[in-house]
């Protein structure tokens, strides 16, 4: 089961559009983790033949989504948050703590801009980064689970655009 993952469009969708209609035919769903919602609004409606999952961001303003989801997909616990209310741009610590404690096999969050992966007590931490402003030392960036039984793969794509 492949899965794709995106954050932060901050209402850039073109490049956001390419990369669903890239993998369109090959992901069981998308997650967006954040800062503008309405984008995926957007770019769901022409892609009817995928499951959208969302989670509001801090510049997603009076949002209706609940500010996390936990879902179970290919036998593991997937968790999602924008990561503002964990601190994420000063450190793991708080997300860590809070993925733990939700007995979760993935973490996945945004907020940053800056992708990255890394496992920590069993878990797989993953930031896609932003598919439109990128921060640090990479580009525009989205990423690719991959479950394959008990494995979790995850992969970071970085994009032109």
């Amino acid at each position: 089961m492949k899965i794709l993952v995106l954050s932060d469009s901050h209402g850039i969708t073109g490049l956001m559009a390419d990369v669903v209609a890239k993998h369109a035919n090959d992901m069981a769903c998308v997650l967006f983790l954040g800062d503008y919602e309405r984008d995926c609004d957007e770019i769901s409606q022409k892609f009817s033949n995928l499951v959208f999952y969302v989670v509001p961001g801090n510049c997603d303003f009076s949002s209706d989504l609940p500010e996390e989801l936990t879902l179970e997909m290919g036998g593991k616990k997937i968790w999602m948050t924008h990561g503002h209310y964990y601190g994420v741009k000063s450190g793991h610590e708080r997300v860590q703590a809070a993925a733990e404690a939700r007995g979760v096999d993935v973490c996945l969050y945004g907020h940053s801009h800056v992708a990255e992966t890394f496992n920590k007590n069993g878990i797989l931490f993953l930031n896609p980064g932003s598919i439109s402003e990128p921060r640090g030392y990479g580009g525009k960036s989205y990423a690719v689970l991959e479950i394959l039984g008990d494995v979790v793969l995850s992969k970071i794509i970085e994009v032109k655009g």
